[in-house]
């Protein structure tokens, strides 16, 4: 039985996850594709994230046939050109007109319910080793700097470009999943990175060689991965089904599967994604990984110090939480609740709901901008349904300022290294545009990059000098002086590049 769910889990939608049944597949003809997918293993790898995995809306409305009053031809125009003051981008570039209709005829369609299951049982009947790690080498085989290394997922070709930060040099390609989703990277080790991709299949990488050693299956759609900070233990947040997973963060062996089936703010239980995962430092505060329920609503912290990964839970944190950071001294941590409009804020220690910022429509501060100022230390977020930076003071929870950027983004980073903030607009109508800001207050913008087609996700290399950020149409990943924001080089043997993340991120106190 074991086998044979995981043949299933491995077919369905490719190299994706599932298949939600559709009408678009009548009498056993083939399913109609975009991008050369199965229609529902698109719309559940592309659309789901805001419209959710049943299509009962999420972030985005609900796309079931009785709430799809208007003609096709609006919806055409919707997807085509997306959908001003809302998190709907273009896909005009992205799909042809006729998988445009082919994906209107889908979400037309009465979808069919249930969940795909993925048991412990399962898991553990997925891990393979890849490397011997007796054989691995005892230094690096490669001239990169250890400690400023850029990782960059090439989203569709299931790769993992390597750039060494000090140089700018294209390393290689470490084979990966599908969309490698989340980083993290061991604490007490430098061998050791950790990516998941979105369809669930955790590596762990050896940057002495370059290389995957291990792998295992822990979800069939999975977004957050994060560490403990004594190299322990790693635990993965899935979309479906509705789990956390801890591992074994040496050999990957599964040690405990969370159901996340909780109950939302109104009161009734759901199945829940994972939305964000962190650690906390035990150092500064207790040895938790935290984690947000989306639907749910609910922040839970895990004590991964126990053999039993006891959980407490805030209730009623918000709706459709997302993204989340901890501040630099990990007392705080920050939470979006997309249809909210807030930042929820927890106290770590006590483990309570303190307050909720008001910053604007949609937050999502991606991984986190936190920086100190002349003794005040500020926090700040994007949004994807409008274009501004919101900062505020993180010891009073105070809105201090905002900042204008070219439209609705998704990353926004800071380096202790630098005096400027960098925020990208991928959801703008000209989304190629990067907004650099000053960290002291008012926060002014000191310059706008505009090359490219779609760009986003900034990352510092280690010492702050330089900016890295991702061309994700125009297969180039581009190098900027971070002080004088002038282009420095380009590197273009990359396919398809949005996150990069850098193995300086181990040290970092935001969360890995």
């Amino acid at each position: 039985m074991r086998n044979k769910k995981l043949l299933l889990g491995l077919a369905l939608a490719g190299i994706i996850i599932l298949i939600v049944a559709t009408g678009c597949s009548l009498g056993g003809e083939k399913e109609a594709e975009v991008q050369g997918k199965p229609v529902s293993a698109y719309f559940m790898d592309t659309c789901s994230g805001c419209h959710g995995a049943t299509r009962q809306g999420s972030v985005g409305p609900a796309l079931l046939p009785q709430r799809l009053t208007q003609p096709d031809e609006y919806y055409f125009n919707v997807i085509q050109n997306g959908k001003p003051g809302t998190v709907m981008p273009p896909w005009g570039s992205v799909v042809t007109d006729e998988e445009i209709n082919t994906l209107i005829a889908f979400v037309r369609s009465e979808p069919e319910s249930g969940a795909l299951e993925w048991t412990m049982d399962d898991i553990k009947g997925s891990l393979e080793e890849i490397t011997p790690e007796n054989e691995l080498p005892s230094a690096p085989t490669h001239s990169g700097n250890m400690d400023n290394l850029m990782l960059v997922t090439e989203r569709e070709v299931q790769s993992i470009a390597v750039i060494d930060g000090d140089t700018h040099q294209l390393l290689t390609h470490i084979p990966a999943s599908y969309r490698a989703h989340g980083y993290t990277f061991d604490p007490t080790n430098e061998r050791w990175a950790y990516n998941m991709g979105r369809d669930g299949w955790v590596f762990k990488i050896d940057l002495y060689s370059l290389q995957p050693v291990r792998k295992v299956r822990v979800g069939l759609d999975s977004r957050g991965i994060a560490m403990s900070d004594n190299g322990q233990y790693l635990i993965v947040g899935n979309y479906i089904p509705a789990t956390a997973v801890i591992l074994d963060a040496d050999t990957l062996e599964p040690l405990k599967v969370l159901s996340t089936r909780a109950e939302n703010p109104e009161g009734e239980m759901v199945d829940s994604r994972v939305a964000i995962v962190s650690d906390v430092s035990p150092d500064l505060v207790g040895p938790y990984f935290i984690i947000a329920l989306k639907e749910a609503g609910q922040m839970w912290r895990i004590d991964w110090s126990k053999p039993d990964f006891p959980v407490d839970v805030v209730e009623n944190v918000g709706h459709i939480l997302h993204d989340g950071f901890l501040s630099p001294d990990n007392t705080r941590f920050y939470v979006a609740s997309q249809t909210d409009n807030w930042m929820s804020v927890l106290d770590v220690a006590d483990w309570k709901l303190v307050e909720q910022i008001k910053t604007g429509d949609t937050p999502h501060p991606g991984s986190g901008a936190a920086w100190e100022w002349e003794g005040v230390t500020y926090g700040a977020t994007v949004h994807a349904a409008e274009g501004k930076a919101t900062v505020w003071d993180m010891a009073t929870n105070e809105i201090v300022g905002s900042v204008d950027t070219a439209g609705a983004g998704l990353f926004i980073r800071a380096s202790e290294h630098s005096p400027y903030v960098w925020a990208d607009a991928v959801f703008a109508e000209e989304p190629h545009v990067i907004t650099v800001f000053e960290k002291a207050p008012p926060f002014d913008a000191v310059g706008e990059i505009k090359d490219g087609i779609r760009t986003l996700h900034p990352e510092f290399t280690a010492d702050g000098a330089f900016v890295y950020i991702s061309d994700w149409d125009g297969n180039m990943v581009r190098v900027y002086d971070a002080e004088t924001l002038e282009l420095v080089t380009e590197i273009d043997s990359v396919t398809t590049p949005t996150g990069i993340f850098n193995t300086d991120r181990r040290h970092e106190t935001l969360g890995h």
